[in-house]
């Protein structure tokens, strides 16, 4: 996998032991050993009021950092994907999980997980810069970004 592929796991499983249908988008492989990654999710976290753009929304006032994309909008020109619902990407939420132990979990592409496509080259840079800058986004991530 490459910077900035968007996985879907038909059976995600949480850190609570719950499991669910889920997108996992790899924001940055470290070291080959970590992977940063994001859990896209269509659920809107603002602030009544908020305009919803594509791209980084950045709320100083609720320290909140969440990038957009935007329904329909094409994520990866070759396979043409996109989500059906404005989707995102929560700062509080990145985190960095074992590359072993993931794949561990999920050993076989197309039974496991399915690759969905590879975010392109310039909105990749926009997300990550987009988390670099957050104040919701750990120290330590924001450092590997």
């Amino acid at each position: 996998m490459t910077d900035g592929t968007l996985l879907h796991i038909p059976n995600y499983v949480f850190e609570n032991g719950d499991s669910k249908n889920k997108f996992f988008l790899l924001l940055k492989e470290v070291n080959g050993t970590q992977l940063i990654v994001s859990l896209p999710s269509s659920i809107e976290y603002f602030p009544e009021g908020t305009e919803i753009n594509h791209g980084c929304i950045d709320l100083v006032n609720a320290q909140q950092t969440t990038y957009c994309f935007k329904a329909d909008f094409i994520l990866d020109s070759i396979t043409g994907f996109s989500f059906p619902k404005n989707t995102y990407l929560h700062g509080c939420w990145l985190k960095e999980i074992d590359k072993t132990l993931f794949f561990q979990t999920y050993p076989i592409l197309d039974f496991h997980y399915e690759i969905k496509g590879v975010l392109d080259k310039n909105e990749l840079n926009s997300v990550i810069e987009c988390f670099k800058n957050s104040p919701s986004v750990k120290r330590r991530i924001k450092k590997i970004l």
